[in-house]
Order: structure tokens, then sequence, then C-alpha cells
């Protein structure tokens, strides 16, 4: 809806340029595949990690091209996949981070 709003259209106006049914994004059922495909087939600069995270630019071609995340020619599941895959490293090395902490926190109490 922010997205809407910052594009200066009326819901009725894109819902009809994305050609998502009228009500989805009001709906509480939550956002399908085929919602996404439209909206990315409509908007084909919009960052994915924008739209999931609502962190960074909301579009691509705003952020820093020396490293893009994906290439032109990737589908919506490429680069759906490619975001998760960032999640997992970035979850693992949290993980690990936890885990040292744990053992600090551990070392900590036993001291006192």
């Amino acid at each position: 809806m922010q997205f809407i709003a910052e594009l200066g259209k009326s819901k009725r106006e894109f819902y009809s340029l994305t050609g998502i049914s009228r009500g989805t994004l009001e709906s509480k059922t939550g956002i399908t595949e085929d919602t996404l495909m439209k909206l990315f087939a409509a908007f084909p600069d919009l960052s994915p990690i924008w739209i999931f995270t609502g962190k960074g630019e909301k579009f691509q071609s705003q952020q820093n091209k020396t490293s893009p995340l994906f290439t032109a020619n990737e589908n919506i599941e490429d680069k759906l996949l490619n975001i998760i895959a960032q999640k997992d490293v970035e979850i693992k090395a949290l993980a690990e981070e936890i885990g040292k902490l744990k053992q600090e926190i551990v070392q900590l109490k036993n001291s006192i």
C-alpha cells in the first residue's frame, strides 16, 4: 500500500496496471506467488529485498550496481532462491555468534 501511495496512483489504477485482482492487497489471506509475479512483471526494477524486508532501496536501479544481487535474465523464482540462500548464510553466522555469546554468558556467570 505504501508503494502504491508513493507511485501517486489510486488502488484502482494500480490493480489495473498490474493485473492483480482488486482487493488482494487489503486481504488478510496474504500475497500469493501469482500476485508477486504480476507485481514484478509490471515493475521489473522493483527490489525484491525491499518488498520482502522493507530494507534497502525500492528500486534496483537505486542499488549499488557494482555488485548486483541478480542477473537481468533471472526469473522471480531464481531471485527468491538467491535471497533465501543469502539469508541462510546470515542466519548461520548469527547462530554461531549467539552460540559464542551464550558460552561467554556461562563463563561470566561461573566467574561471579
